[in-house]
Parts: C-alpha cells; sequence; structure tokens
C-alpha cells in the first residue's frame, strides 16, 4: 500500500495538523464513506466502527490507481463507496462534502488523498 500520506492516518507515527496539508485544505480528501459490500454490514473487518479494537482497519480504506470507488453496492473491493447511486460524499480539509462521482479517476482520486505531494489536480 506504500506509506500513508493522507490527511487523516489511522495508527500513524504522529498527528497531521494543518501546516501539514502543504497541497491546501480545499485540494485535500479527509474523509469519505466506506464501501461495505452487500452481505457485509457487521461482518469482521468489512463493518467496524473506529471505536472497535477487534479490527482498526475496518474503519479504513485507501485511494489511487489500484483503489477506485466501488462502483455498485455488490463491489468486493475494500474500497471507498456508498449506497447513493453514482455517488461517493468525501469531506474536504477544509470543510466542504463533495460528492465524488464513482466514475473518478483512480489516480485523480489518489492525488486529491494525499496531502502535500505538490501535484496538479485534474478536473474531477
Amino acid at each position: 500500500m506504500g506509506t500513508p500520506d493522507g490527511a487523516f492516518q489511522l495508527g500513524s507515527i504522529g498527528p497531521v495538523s494543518f501546516k501539514d496539508i502543504t497541497d491546501g485544505l480545499s485540494n485535500t480528501l479527509l474523509i469519505g464513506e466506506k464501501h461495505v459490500p452487500l452481505g457485509k454490514f457487521g461482518v469482521g473487518w468489512w463493518d467496524n466502527s473506529t471505536y472497535n479494537g477487534d479490527y482498526y482497519h475496518s474503519c479504513t480504506r485507501t485511494a489511487g490507481p489500484d483503489y477506485p470507488l466501488a462502483a455498485t453496492i455488490t463491489d468486493p473491493g475494500w474500497k471507498f463507496g456508498s449506497y447513493h447511486p453514482g455517488i461517493c460524499q468525501f469531506a474536504f480539509c477544509d470543510g466542504r462534502v463533495v460528492p465524488l462521482p464513482v466514475s473518478t479517476d483512480p489516480t485523480t482520486l489518489g492525488l486529491l488523498a494525499k496531502r502535500n505531494d505538490g501535484q496538479v489536480i485534474p478536473d474531477y
């Protein structure tokens, strides 16, 4: 998966502050809806809250070229996604909530998820 470089990191070595988000608060994802495949609600590492110490990875998801948004509720992947048809809701670090289309290019999604890569983000 690589080194965590998002704005919110579960189990990271230290806290991430606004000054660490050098790509800009309006260009960086903070949190998003986690995809839980149909039939997996409450099942092990697929669907627990951050307060459940049994499977702390169950409340996390990854974004980027190898992790596109879940396109359907039956998508078997461990991804960001939702049961809203065609979109997935994300909160950006500036406080905005934006519905991203599930067709969002995974590379663009990865750029939005990184807090400090200095790359130009294409239209999405």
